[in-house]
């Protein structure tokens, strides 16, 4: 069966009946934001099931994909001003036991690789193509965020804090704590982290 913004309610509101949330408090009728977020979701999508439609089956299969998804409707509702971000950001916590913080900036096709743990948390920046495995935090240092490029992989347990800039085509390595700029295709390593050329 496919997953249509036309489906997503049910879903949505059978996802709702497995966490201690009301789904009655949450407005499931919102055809504006269903469509904009399933519209970047197809790009996720894509990271794990190239060249297929968007099944309702697989985003099943994929805890990445439901918080992900719950994601995207949450940061559509935050951009909207609509207070149930708060509830769509708890339901993608619930589901995925991974935080993608609604305030983040998000580019599109996004992979999670087991996710477990993962934080992105407020007005953190990422662009597109990005990879995070699990238990990676991004996140404050001094009242200020990391703003993240494209075609980014981070390894699993790695810490970007603080109001830094990783650039495009960069690897952080695992358990890589980086509290300095990264430039364009160079890898991140260790704690705290030194820079190598990416060859």
């Amino acid at each position: 069966m496919l997953l249509t913004p036309q489906l997503l309610p049910d879903v949505l509101r059978h996802w709702f009946s497995k966490t201690i949330v009301d789904a009655s408090k949450v407005n499931l009728k919102n055809e504006t934001v269903f469509k904009k977020a399933m519209e970047i979701f197809e790009t996720d999508y894509q990271r794990y099931f190239p060249g297929q439609e968007l099944y309702l089956d697989n985003v099943l299969k994929r805890a990445e994909l439901q918080g992900t998804l719950t994601y995207r409707i949450a940061r559509e509702c935050f951009l909207a001003g609509d207070a149930d971000a708060d509830w769509y950001g708890l339901l993608g916590r619930y589901l995925s036991a991974f935080e993608l913080y609604y305030s983040a900036e998000i580019g599109h096709s996004l992979k999670l690789n087991h996710g477990m743990g993962t934080v992105v948390g407020a007005r953190v920046k990422l662009g597109n193509n990005v990879l995070l495995h699990q238990q990676v935090t991004f996140g404050d240092k001094d009242n200020k965020r990391p703003v993240v490029g494209n075609n980014v992989i981070v390894y699993a347990g790695a810490r970007i804090l603080g109001g830094i800039t990783v650039g495009n085509n960069t690897l952080i390595g695992a358990n890589t704590v980086c509290f300095i700029d990264v430039p364009d295709n160079s890898i991140a390593v260790g704690a705290p982290a030194k820079i190598l050329p990416r060859k």
